[in-house]
């Protein structure tokens, strides 16, 4: 493997209902290795209830995801984390700075929209309740043991702080009309603990990437295992970069 002396810029794309604010720890760790790193952001202001919504619209998602990595000058690797992986399908099509992509835990859609039955936790299905307007949220008492059961109290609070309603429904079985995957390198980091999306169904979209790893956390490494994302992001800017 040949590595380089100038990392490639890591994007990060989070998931419905979070915000940039969930990879903190590994912006901070990927920082302090000297790897330029950068969190988009998926939300937008709600103007009518004057929040903060996460956009679920794909040809919105791509344009946000597109315009942020137009943005960068030189070599990315950019992760999508569980619905970040529907814009990481199709926002990097055309852009040749775009050297690896990486699924963490992710939606990872092909061409015929298919999605593996054993894919979503029908707990996380029945716990996503829609709102009057349409916008969707968790069931309370469920958020931990879905998304965070491996994290600390402290960034389990702080998640509840943080987490916003989004515009409506994940459509999960959106098709796109091409596929960066096909084109581009990519990993698929399996999570065997996760209650969100289930391991068996993670291990057939991974078969479409280049790379697997599997890691025995919950939903969110971010918070419950940094460490393993920054090793892993900093390994693939370095071999990736200029």
């Amino acid at each position: 493997m040949t590595t380089s002396t100038t990392p490639a810029t890591v994007v990060l794309i989070h998931g419905a209902w979070h915000g940039p604010w969930c990879f903190d720890k590994v912006v901070e760790g990927l920082e302090a290795r000297g790897v330029p790193v950068v969190a988009v952001e998926r939300r937008r202001m709600h103007e009518a209830s004057g929040t903060l919504r996460g956009v679920t619209d794909s040809d919105e998602n791509e344009a946000i995801v597109r315009a942020a990595l137009d943005q960068v000058e030189g070599p990315i690797v950019a992760l999508g984390h569980s619905f970040g992986g529907v814009s990481l399908t199709t926002a990097p099509l055309g852009n040749d700075n775009v050297k690896h992509l990486v699924y963490l835990t992710a939606i990872m859609p092909d061409i015929d929209g298919s999605m593996p039955d054993n894919f979503a936790n029908p707990v996380l299905v029945g716990a996503i309740q829609a709102g009057e307007d349409g916008s969707t949220t968790v069931q309370e008492d469920l958020i931990r043991q879905i998304f965070y059961g491996q994290c600390s109290d402290e960034d389990f609070e702080r998640a509840m702080s943080e987490l916003v309603r989004d515009e409506a429904a994940i459509p999960l079985g959106d098709a796109p009309r091409d596929t960066a995957w096909s084109k581009i390198t990519t990993t698929y980091v399996v999570c065997t603990e996760d209650q969100a999306l289930l391991a068996e169904g993670q291990r057939t979209l991974a078969r479409r990437a280049d790379r697997v790893a599997e890691w025995a956390t919950d939903h969110s490494p971010f918070f419950s295992a940094p460490h393993l994302m920054v090793d892993l992001l900093d390994g693939l800017a370095r071999e990736y970069g200029a």
